[in-house]
Parts: C-alpha cells; structure tokens; sequence
C-alpha cells in the first residue's frame, strides 16, 4: 500500500486549549480529580469502606453526601470530622438537591471573589500607609483594623480553589439519581463553580454507591456511566452484567482485558475488588488495573 499524501490547509490546525481536565493536584498513587467514580456490589461486599478509604484519602476540603442511611450509620459518620450536618441530604425526594448543592459551590467562588477584591484594597492600602498619605479612606481603615491592629483580609481557604466533593449513596432509582438534573450535574461537574475570568472553576467531583451496574426500574443513568474517570467493581455472580460493564469500558480497554483482570482480582483475599482508572497518571500508574487500591495488576 502507498503512503498517503497530504496537502496542508493553513490555518485550520486544532490548538488544544491550555486548561486542564484535572485541575486538582493529588498524591502519586491516587486518581487525577475531578473524577466521576461508580461504586459496585453487592450489600456487604465492602462499597462503603472502599469509597471512604479513597474519599478520605482524596483530602476534600468540603464533601455533600446524598444518602437516606448516612446520618443513621455512625460507623460510618466517625470516619469523617469535615462533613457540615447541612452538607448531609437525607430526603431523596427532594428536587432541589443539586440545585442547593451547586448554590453552595457558587458561594465559595463567590467568597474567593470577594477574598481576591478585599486583597487589592489592602495592598492598595499598605502602599498609602508606605507613602505616607495624609488621608485614608475611613471605610478603608475600618476594613483591615482588626482586635488592635491592621491586618489583612481573611478566607477559609487561603484564597484557593476548595476541593469539593459529592457522594451519593443508598440512591438506587430515587429521583435524585435518575433525573435529568443529576446527568446535567454530572456531565458538568468540573464547570461548577465557575469564574468568569480564565482563573479554573471550583468543580467537584461526584461518587456513585449502587448495589446494580444496570436494573430494572432505574440505575445510574449511561450518560453519567459513560463519563466514569474510574470505577470499583466486587465480586458478582451475573455474567451478563460483568458482559455489559466489559462492553461499555470497551472504548478505553479491550472487553478480554477487563475479565482478565476482574478475574484476577476476584481471586485476591478477602472483600476483594477491581479498580479500574481510565485516567491513570502516567508514568506514575503502571495499569489502569489494580487489585483493590495497593496492587497493580500487569496484564503484559
């Protein structure tokens, strides 16, 4: 076969644009975030301690959980000491749930605008002080003096974008898991908290606890399968649900691929599970598999 000519088209060169799909800089070992995570197994296959043990391990600054049961486990409510009660959504009925969710996402942009506004009046107001005006703004000194002092503008953050998180758990055909509202929420969740300078939206990242990939009478929507940065799978008797997750990750790995590795997984001690990252940092991940978080599983 002969090698294929071209003529250039000048001027219609893609340029990928400079921000990142992962903002959020986390530890070597761990996913690249925002992330859209799903969660599956059976009761007592071990869903909840996986996606603590990884959530915790992620550091979120702030995390809304989505769940009927949570408030009622404390086993494991203990596991975290950062969840604000009012950042708990107990009522699946609810259909203002992502609304107030984003609300709130909006609001620490909102303070980090505020926080960025305040920090030009002060340095605006320590150069007066430097040059020695004669007169400053009352309202400006009234601003920064603080218990006897001057001091600069304060934020929770330090003036970074928080890391924001949502779980949702228990959620299995409720309303708030199959609406349109969640696929919107989910198909935009590194948007949320949006500036409108090029300085990166807050975003969060959302995790998926479900009994069922796919059932009767409501499952996590596709579209938002369909977005998984990554997923863990436990153990399941029903091949043909290990044969429509195989072929829905068919487009980032072979379906032979996967059932390798789920099955070498499912062989691996107790409470065992495959995490697949699609994602994977490279060169930092060896695979996208791993038997549960602390092996990699080399298929080559």
């Amino acid at each position: 076969m002969s090698k294929p000519k071209f003529i250039k088209a000048s001027g219609m060169e893609i340029k990928p644009p400079k921000g990142k799909a992962f903002n959020y800089k986390t530890d070597p070992l761990l996913p690249k975030a925002h992330m859209i995570t799903g969660v599956f197994g059976k009761r007592g296959a071990g869903k909840g301690v996986a996606t603590t043990h990884l959530i915790k391990a992620l550091k979120f600054d702030r995390l809304f959980i989505i769940s009927p049961t949570f408030e009622s486990n404390s086993e494991l409510m203990n596991q975290f000491d950062n969840i604000d009660p009012d950042d708990i959504y107990s009522n699946l009925d609810d259909k203002d749930i992502l609304k107030k969710i984003t609300e709130k996402i909006d609001e620490e942009r909102d303070e980090i605008i505020r926080y960025e506004e305040q920090m030009k009046e002060y340095k605006k107001f320590l150069k007066m002080m430097s040059d020695n005006v004669s007169f400053i703004p009352d309202e400006m000194l009234l601003m920064f003096y603080k218990d006897g002092h001057f001091a600069p503008p304060e934020t929770k953050w330090g003036g970074r974008n928080p890391f924001c998180g949502l779980w949702v758990d228990d959620a299995l055909a409720s309303p708030v898991l199959t609406s349109r509202k969640m696929v919107n929420f989910c198909l935009r969740h590194r948007h949320v908290g949006a500036f409108e300078s090029d300085r990166a939206s807050i975003g969060c990242s959302v995790f998926f606890n479900a009994q069922n990939y796919r059932c009767q009478g409501g499952s996590i929507p596709r579209p938002i399968r369909n977005n998984f940065t990554n997923a863990i799978f436990f153990k399941s008797k029903d091949e043909k649900e290990l044969d429509e997750i195989a072929s829905e990750m068919s487009g980032e790995v072979t379906k032979e691929d996967f059932r390798r590795a789920y099955d070498i997984a499912m062989e691996d001690g107790q409470h065992p599970f495959l995490f697949v990252d699609l994602h994977r940092k490279i060169p930092e991940h060896p695979s996208m598999f791993r038997s549960k978080f602390d092996k990699f599983i080399m298929l080559d």
